[in-house]
């Protein structure tokens, strides 16, 4: 519905909130936006402040301005307002708001607007920028200090009041632990809430030594981190280069630091020994050096045994070779590169490690070949070795005082054993499961509530003539015991690990109403329909019918449902037909959306009598937009239409292609802008991403075509920056035979065409070289295998790193570019 028609929907004086528009007022983030409580919010819509404006000058910051008076409720509960307009509105959220998706509503006199919502949740960082949109840069350093304005940071010591500043002598700090990374490495950090400016924090962060301007600023509450910013503001991306030595040419496998550019490890494939022989590249110390010993791994067709975890700048492998079978553990040594160290770090385990995992904080997490497995943590920065804290020691699954999921069994009655949903969390110490007698030939089904320790604390069966929707089975796989949750000791994939054998129900909890849904058929096969378990008041079931003739699109492995969370709503994708097998493409022409709060179900057609596909990830949701695309296996499963539920305004459109490409593939998100991006492909072509790119704008509900740049053959899509909103892909060139990357600016839509270093033809990977008369092409050198990609690329530190290849098609040196 656009906006006149709901200002003429509504009395003229009434405030009407634009369902999308409750955000995070420092860093825009789309909605459903984050925000922390004592954050800044921005919310837009129509007749919401005074024809006049308002901007408040003095504190505390009042709860009512005007006449009659404006006031903005935040789960009921009245928010501080720093200025309002007819078309927007900036609050604090009050500090006493609890997490969840909270409701907004915006009063004038006795009017209430209809309500938008806001996911409050802990302290998240959100930082201004130079440019005030949230992305960019920071503010100017000065003196080896960068200085930040940053809301979110949560309740301050001693605290200070929503909508008030701190005392003339009163030095207020965050009550949550604050840390900071530059570059990727550590840096030192102090805040105190501002004496100017109400609901933000003075950051100061001390730089540390040979920061560039490139680099990315992160700061972590706790364990998380905000909106990421670059020290400085670069006109345009930098290329580095460092030729590899004879011996590292034959690499396969990279690994590159999540955190620190140009810190990562080449690998060639795991020799006789057991063993990966590898070589740390160092941009910053100018060095590709031989990683000594013998890097290992469990998994034998690892290209690379050395393991980047997120939001930690390590690397980490462990020390073998492994002596015995995997399931006995690798090694009981792990080496770690650490970029601030010059040499690897040795670290010894008390038993073998089986897996090395990313921890909060940038450490490890290693899980032992003991019985029962068991973990410990590493310290990244010292490697330390010690036991996680907390309930449930050292046991995978445990800890937290939740579910152990390992080795679950449940037994509901009348022989209903066996889990065909994941365990949901009800809070309070339960949890809800859906189980059924036998899931390959359902007859009876149960929802039941188990506590903590996993016994049973009450069960009911489904209504009459209904049972659990369950996803067809693509490929038959070996029995399981009844009940029992797959991937515990023994069991295949370690915990959860081969859930999606039997893990077909598709369900979801509503924490607000308390009431679990689940995906039905009838026993006829002639209609479905969500059934509600209601927890509490009227505990009779409650069952919601698809319209009839329609049916849930139930021909993939998985049923997937889409949340809505901006106005309760759950959707899922139907079609015409009661499917029960696979298949590819599985169609959908229309949604069926849940209003969780009415408890009423509402049908969606798509425009035109279009046909989307949901097999694979080929449908997703991103800001409560659903979207498909009409791919067909016949056309190399490439698409012309893109197909979007709007969740919010509860209407489907389709977004057609510019008319200078024919199709599109490997389509991909952009959630920080609500853009998709693919490539697009030329009238009568092969050529994938022949046209050049395409981007969606589902906002605005437009699609632009950026074109394959003079001189290339094709553009193929390779990763999206959010910190400084940049595309990069590789273009093809066909005189001179190679490839080079190329940089878009996805706001002004600007080009970088990146510059190979000499010497280097070719960027990333190496297509098939042409064959000899009679004869294929080959990828390289005739003779030998194939080339795979070797390329990293790192969103959170604004960084590429790419494999120069030769003329000749062979690996010559390392590309590092950092993206401004």
């Amino acid at each position: 519905m656009g906006w006149a028609a709901i200002s003429w929907a509504q009395a003229p004086t009434a405030p009407v909130l634009n369902q999308r528009g409750a955000v995070n007022a420092v860093t825009l983030q789309p909605a459903p936006s984050n925000v922390s409580p004592g954050g800044l919010l921005l919310i837009t819509g129509i007749n919401l402040g005074p024809a006049a404006g308002f901007r408040a000058t003095t504190t505390p910051l009042p709860t009512s301005i005007d006449d009659p008076p404006l006031e903005v409720r935040i789960n009921n509960r009245p928010a501080p307002i720093f200025e309002a307009t007819p078309g927007s509105v900036t609050v604090q959220v009050p500090l006493e708001t609890p997490l969840g998706a909270m409701p907004i509503v915006v009063r004038r006199g006795t009017v209430n607007s209809s309500p938008a919502r806001v996911n409050v949740v802990a302290p998240f960082p959100s930082l201004r920028t130079a440019n005030g949109q949230g992305f960019g840069a920071a503010p100017d350093a000065e003196g080896g200090k960068l200085r930040l304005a940053v809301a979110g940071l949560g309740l301050s010591e001693p605290r200070v009041n929503a909508g008030e500043l701190p005392g003339a002598e009163e030095t207020a700090a965050p009550r949550q632990a604050i840390r900071a990374n530059v570059g990727g490495f550590p840096a030192e950090v102090s805040a105190k809430l501002s004496a100017t400016k109400v609901g933000e924090f003075d950051v100061e962060v001390t730089l540390p030594e040979g920061a560039k301007a490139s680099d990315v600023v992160a700061l972590y509450a706790g364990n998380t981190a905000g909106n990421r910013v670059t020290l400085g503001a670069e006109p345009a991306a930098t290329i580095e280069y460092l030729p590899l030595p004879e011996a590292a040419r034959t690499a396969r496998g990279l690994a590159a630091s999540d955190l620190r550019p140009g810190f990562l490890a080449l690998s060639a494939p795991r020799n006789g020994e057991g063993c990966w022989p590898s070589w740390l590249v160092d941009f910053s110390r100018n060095s590709v050096r031989e990683i000594p010993g013998c890097p290992a791994s469990a998994n034998q067709n690892a290209a690379s045994p050395f393991q980047a975890n997120p939001e930690s700048a390590i690397l980490a492998a462990f020390a073998g070779p492994a002596t015995g079978p995997a399931a006995q553990g690798v090694s009981d040594k792990v080496t770690i590169l650490h970029p601030a160290q010059s040499d690897p770090m040795a670290v010894t385990l008390p038993a073998r490690g089986l897996n090395i995992g990313g921890a909060p904080g940038g450490n490890l997490n290693i899980v032992l070949a003991t019985t029962p497995p068991s973990t410990v943590l590493i310290n990244a920065a010292t490697g330390e070795v010690s036991e996680p804290a907390g309930p449930g020691g050292g046991q995978p699954g445990g800890g937290g005082g939740g579910l152990n999921l390992a080795n679950l069994q449940v037994d509901l009655g009348d022989d209903v054993k066996q889990l065909v949903a994941q365990p949901v969390n009800l809070g309070q110490g339960a949890f809800g499961v859906l189980a059924v007698d036998n899931a390959s030939a359902v007859t009876r089904a149960k929802f039941g509530i188990l506590n903590a320790a996993g016994a049973v604390q009450s069960t009911r069966p489904f209504p009459e003539t209904w049972l659990p929707l369950l996803a067809p089975v693509q490929a038959q796989g070996p029995g399981l015991p009844g009940g029992i949750l797959p991937g515990g000791p023994g069991g295949p994939g370690g915990a959860l690990g081969a859930a999606a054998a039997i893990l077909r129900g598709a369900t979801i909890f509503d924490g607000q109403a308390r009431v679990y849904w689940v995906l039905a058929r009838n026993l006829a096969k002639t209609a479905d329909a969500f059934i509600g378990f209601p927890l509490t008041g009227n505990t009779e079931p409650v069952i919601r019918r698809l319209a009839e003739g329609t049916f849930v699109a139930s021909c993939t492995p998985q049923t997937r449902l889409f949340n809505i969370d901006l106005t309760r709503r759950i959707a899922v994708s139907t079609g015409v037909t009661a499917e029960a097998e696979v298949k590819n493409p599985c169609s959908a022409n229309a949604f069926a959306v849940l209003d969780l709060g009415a408890r009423t179900l509402t049908a969606i057609t798509l425009p035109g009598q279009g046909e989307f596909s949901v097999s694979g990830n080929s449908a997703s949701e991103m800001s409560d937009y659903v979207y498909g695309t009409n791919t067909d296996p016949g056309r190399q499963n490439r698409s012309d239409t893109i197909y979007v539920l709007d969740g919010v305004g509860n209407s489907a459109f389709r977004l057609d292609l510019p008319p200078e490409s024919a199709t599109f593939n490997n389509l991909s998100p952009i959630p920080e802008m609500t853009l998709l991006v693919a490539q697009a492909n030329a009238q009568g072509s092969n050529v994938a991403g022949g046209a050049g790119l395409v981007i969606f704008d589902i906002e605005n509900q437009q699609a632009k075509l950026l074109p394959t740049p003079a001189g290339y053959s094709a553009v193929q899509l390779l990763a999206t920056f959010p910190v400084s909103r940049k595309l990069l892909a590789r273009g093809t060139r066909t005189d001179p035979a190679g490839s080079q990357l190329l940089l878009y600016d996805l706001v002004t839509g600007n080009l970088q065409i990146l510059a190979n270093p000499e010497g280097v033809s070719w960027v990333g990977q190496v297509p098939n070289a042409p064959g000899q008369p009679g004869q294929p092409g080959q990828p390289g050198q005739p003779g030998q295998q194939p080339a795979p990609a070797i390329q990293h690329f790192s969103p959170r530190s604004n960084a590429v790193h790419v494999m120069g290849y030769g003329a000749n098609r062979q690996p010559a040196g390392m590309i590092l570019v950092r993206v401004n």
